[in-house]
């Protein structure tokens, strides 16, 4: 699919699921909700909005399991079929399957690409996807998409300094949801790997790297969606991660 058949301006907001979108201008959250602790053919979107406060960066330690009910696998995807996550190079980044990886190349300053499996999508779910950085500095980001639906989506996200946050994208509007958190089990240079994972049961969503419990978000507005990766560029350095060994577990409540 080409780079052009997958971006739309914002007025269009299609289908997000199986989209490439290659080079994003950057945007800004809207101001920040008060955060709960308990708490895809195609498009994007993104308003600029208001620069939210800095959210304190506290340091979280291994907790008890938060995974309940995991069931039947429901998605093992080895990125051996390009079919499920269409392909696009051009001068400012590439999206290509190859060699059992997703490998997302982002050459644009401040800029965002997003890569959304086009099927299938779950409601409540397990999820997890190891993210390997190449080239990744400071607070360049890189990430995990889930309920990705009609440009709706959640962004899991992991910044190459170390840090994890929650983003929220509904209705054209960029919200925070969770972080930014420190942890050391996060990779803070390059390269690294991660094993990102993502319990979502209802309106409760539970986020995890390296089976380290970091924060949850409680949520009424994304039920369901599809799965997908994303990288970001803070500045004008480049941004290259690979993702593996999609799994998909059904949750049972």
């Amino acid at each position: 699919m080409l780079r052009t058949s997958v971006v739309t301006l914002l007025a269009a907001a299609l289908l997000l699921a199986g989209c490439i979108v290659p080079v994003i201008a950057e945007e800004t959250l809207e101001p920040i909700a008060e955060m709960t602790v308990e708490p895809t053919a195609t498009t994007v979107w993104f308003p600029a909005t208001p620069t939210p406060s800095p959210f304190p960066t506290p340091i979280v330690s291994p907790t008890a399991d938060m995974r309940p009910g995991i069931g039947e696998l429901l998605l093992e995807d080895d990125f051996s079929d390009p079919l499920f996550w269409p392909t696009s190079t051009d001068a400012d980044g590439s999206a290509q399957v190859s060699n059992g990886r997703l490998s997302l190349v982002l050459n644009e300053t401040r800029s965002y690409l997003f890569s959304t499996r086009n099927s299938p999508t779950f409601r409540d779910f397990y999820a997890e996807i190891t993210a390997t950085t190449s080239f990744c500095r400071g607070e360049d980001e890189y990430g995990l998409l889930v309920r990705a639906l009609d440009g709706d989506h959640f962004r899991f996200a992991l910044s190459c300094d170390g840090r994890a946050k929650v983003d929220r994208f509904h209705n054209g509007s960029l919200s925070r949801q969770a972080g930014w958190v420190s942890s050391r089990t996060i990779p803070s240079i390059a390269p690294g790997t991660s094993r990102l994972g993502v319990w979502a049961g209802g309106g409760q969503m539970h986020f995890f790297v390296n089976d380290i419990y970091l924060f949850s978000v409680t949520d009424s507005l994304l039920f369901r969606g599809a799965v997908g990766a994303y990288v970001h560029t803070s500045s004008d350095r480049d941004v290259s991660v690979s993702f593996s060994d999609l799994k998909v577990w059904q949750v049972d409540r």
